[in-house]
């Protein structure tokens, strides 16, 4: 008899109310559950967020039935999903991944859909087996990947702050002992909690920079890198979908609702006073990357360096930036506010998970860094955004 583990770190849903049994090992899992009523991704119907495990007592392989009812109906009217219909949401959502007692990679199985609910029938083996819509990256696995990094000569580390629960944000400094004046790049991830893709991206484009190789070191000539690898730490441990808790900040913004995390970007966006912000996140569409708010004219000579990923069944989704507004909107992204105060090139990307592998997605990091350091190293032509700050 097999049984479903839920409440370790990043699971969702993260406790057993979520979990239903429905026969000898048979459970219908509800991503939605949350400690109390949410908002956004965190309501009922709008979860983008599953962890959870099975746990296999027995000393041979036993066959599951897995229901993940994503409650698409049960949103309420002003939290619907923004889809076209119940059947693309669901497209979205018709496989996870699994990793197996002694396996080391994810693999992706597919389910059956009706109406809402993917169906998943696996066949187990004796111990633990760990199952998620994409693959996790913890908390925990930030905290490691941070510390590796610290004794490195071209890294330092800063503790840029706290969240509300009292979790590390991080800020990773990344540049060589040049004196010559640098500009400053602001790069982060998993401002919302489930886009774990962003994290991979980001060790990606860090692991690049440190790797001796001949651009990046004249990267590192040019530049001051600042990453922050986890802007919601909370929402992240907590098996949160978008936001940093249930009825909490959406950190797209410089402001939702209170939380010191927006502060603290906002902080740190005013002290670097960035050249260009790299926002990386992963949305849900299986075969489309993001491309968003990047200037045309640097966006075109990018594309050059970096085109649709057809290896990976992707294509890029283009987004035009919105003029700069004379006085600040009521809601204003972090890009947008850089670039309105102090000039920045702004840019966000979404690199969904489907088809790829962590190295893929590492390697996709590394990749699109350097693409836009080989964009910005042309000299503009005519007038641009650049144009008051290119030397």
């Amino acid at each position: 008899m097999s049984m479903i583990i839920v409440g370790f770190e990043g699971s969702c849903p993260q406790s057993y109310e979520g979990v239903k049994p429905e026969g000898l090992n048979r459970f219908r899992l509800f991503p939605s559950w949350r400690p109390s009523p949410g908002i956004s991704e965190e309501a009922v119907g709008r979860s983008t967020r599953l962890g959870f495990k099975v746990l296999n007592e027995t000393p041979s392989a036993e066959k599951v039935e897995l229901l993940i009812d994503w409650q698409y109906d049960d949103a309420p009217p002003k939290d619907r999903p923004s889809f076209v219909s119940i059947d693309e949401f669901m497209s979205y959502r018709d496989f996870v991944v699994v990793k197996g007692p002694g396996e080391t990679a994810w693999r992706t199985v597919m389910g059956d859909v009706e109406g809402s609910v993917a169906a998943f029938r696996l066949q187990v083996a004796p111990g633990e087996t760990e199952i998620h819509w994409h693959p996790p990256y913890t908390y925990t696995q930030c905290e490691e990947f941070v510390s590796s990094l610290r004794g490195h000569p071209l890294v330092s580390v800063e503790k840029a702050g706290q969240s509300r629960e009292g979790r590390n944000v991080w800020l990773v400094r990344v540049t060589d002992e040049s004196t010559k004046p640098k500009r400053n790049a602001f790069i982060r991830a998993r401002v919302h909690a489930y886009e774990s893709a962003g994290s991979c991206a980001l060790e990606g484009m860090v692991r690049w920079l440190l790797s001796g190789d001949a651009y990046a070191l004249a990267a590192l000539r040019r530049y001051v890198f600042h990453f922050i690898p986890m802007s919601n730490p909370d929402g992240v441990f907590n098996g949160l979908g978008r936001l940093t808790w249930p009825r909490g900040a959406d950190l797209t913004w410089v402001a939702s609702v209170p939380d010191p995390v927006h502060d603290l970007m906002k902080q740190t966006a005013d002290r670097l006073k960035p050249f260009f912000y790299i926002d990386l996140h992963n949305w849900q569409c299986k075969h489309v990357d993001g491309l968003l708010s990047l200037d045309p004219e640097v966006r075109g000579r990018f594309l050059r360096f970096m085109p649709d990923q057809l290896e990976f069944g992707k294509r890029w989704s283009i987004r035009e930036p919105g003029p700069v507004p004379q006085t600040p909107p009521p809601m204003e992204s972090l890009g947008q506010y850089c670039r309105r105060v102090h000039g920045t090139l702004p840019v966000a990307f979404e690199f969904p998970w489907f088809g790829r592998t962590a190295d893929d997605v590492r390697a996709t990091g590394q990749r699109t860094l350097w693409a836009l350091l080989h964009a910005l190293d042309e000299p503009p032509k005519g007038v641009s955004w650049r144009s008051a700050v290119w030397p």
